[in-house]
């Protein structure tokens, strides 16, 4: 009975569509990103296929019954061929099974945007290593972070790599930074319990969630320190959907110190939050990375890889760089710390971006207003309009 009513909740919630797919030259498969790349393309060329189980096609799910196959992968395809699109495109780079779409549609366009940096156990990688052969992966365009992280796609999946940085870190411009201020960009997690073995971990070493947790807490609490020696101005750059709750989290761990919470609010803000501070200090994340494409004075204090024993953790990987370098360490070491945000304050612009631009150039890439993939549908546009004046 219990499940019954779950499954009587599930369905409530569900948006219903009774009409079927419009045909559309542009699919973004998974609605996730819609905001950011619906602008590239007029609104009677694009729509969204939503895999996530909050909206439902009556047309395409009947079809899928009379095929009884009621699986994902099965409501994909029959959308795809009611909605004929020309490209299909995705910011969920991370799900195989979207790999194999250009084998079962070959003359439909198929693209990927990386959406985060990506490892090999528990991630992309490693589920496409135990999957499947890159003989059955394929997309036509890969849209990557950089030239290392291209190189790695390719070695599970064919197809053409476009290296152009983050697409939500190009759309947004530079702000000018405040004096002696400094971000922490939040790795918060209270939705993962603290004894979840990280799947990252070796089988015989696992390591706990509180193992990282613990030595996240204790580079937050050494910042912090280190900020009000040196009378700089700390922030928090939230992640949580939840503000309040995080910045709690926060202002517990930090209860000796001062410092300002900022919330992600919307889509720009954690990159604003940034831009504003003159150095920023991340642990894990994304941003980290993005950080340093916008030429950001950053520290990446990459502890996880030491505790983990993970290659696919250190800081640039796949790229082959020094396990420790003049902002970057993997090493949980007060006096090492204290060494890469002296560095950070005392370098000259110029030795600045000469190290930051040679350390990442195969890392990440910035390329402002994404030009490149912009570029990209240019040229697709003019190949389907080149189709239709031949036809």
């Amino acid at each position: 009975m219990i499940r019954f009513w779950r499954l009587l909740k599930s369905l409530a919630r569900l948006k219903w569509r009774f009409q079927q797919p419009k045909q559309r030259d542009v699919l973004l498969y998974f609605k996730t990103g819609a905001d950011v790349i619906s602008p590239y393309f007029a609104p009677n060329e694009f729509q969204v296929l939503d895999l996530r189980e909050s909206e439902v096609n009556i047309f395409i799910a009947v079809r899928c019954l009379l095929t009884r196959d009621l699986s994902s992968d099965s409501y994909a395809r029959e959308f795809i061929k009611a909605a004929k699109p020309k490209l299909i495109l995705t910011f969920i780079d991370n799900f195989p099974p979207y790999y194999l779409l250009k084998s079962q549609f070959p003359d439909i366009e198929v693209w990927l945007i990386q959406n985060g940096v990506r490892s090999d156990r528990g991630d992309l990688f490693g589920l496409l290593k135990a999957t499947s052969s890159s003989h059955t992966n394929q997309v036509d365009k890969m849209f990557v972070f950089g030239l290392a992280i291209g190189k790695k796609y390719l070695e599970y999946i064919s197809g053409e790599t476009v290296v152009h940085g983050s697409f939500k870190n190009n759309l947004v411009s530079i702000l000018p930074p405040k004096k002696n201020s400094v971000a922490y960009i939040s790795t918060y997690r209270p939705g993962q319990k603290r004894s979840f073995v990280v799947p990252e971990s070796q089988p015989e070493l696992p390591i706990t969630y509180e193992q990282i947790v613990t030595q996240r807490e204790r580079v937050v609490s050494w910042l912090a320190k280190y900020c009000a020696e040196n009378n700089l101005k700390l922030t928090i750059v939230g992640k949580d959907e939840n503000p309040q709750r995080e910045e709690n989290y926060y202002r517990s761990l930090l209860k000796n110190y001062k410092f300002e919470f900022v919330a992600r609010r919307q889509a720009s803000s954690s990159y604003e939050a940034i831009d504003r501070s003159e150095f920023v200090v991340f642990t894990s994340s994304t941003l980290g990375y993005e950080s340093l494409a916008r030429g950001k004075r950053t520290a990446a204090l990459m502890l996880d890889a030491e505790i983990i024993g993970a290659e696919a953790l250190k800081f640039g990987w796949p790229a082959k760089l020094q396990d420790d370098g003049p902002f970057w360490t993997h090493q949980l070491n007060e006096v090492r710390l204290d060494e890469i945000m002296d560095f950070l304050r005392e370098v000259d612009d110029a030795e600045w971006d000469k190290i930051r631009t040679q350390t990442i150039k195969d890392v990440i890439v910035f390329d402002p207003d994404n030009s490149k993939f912009r570029e990209s549908v240019d040229q697709i546009r003019q190949s389907w309009q080149l189709q239709q004046s031949n036809n």
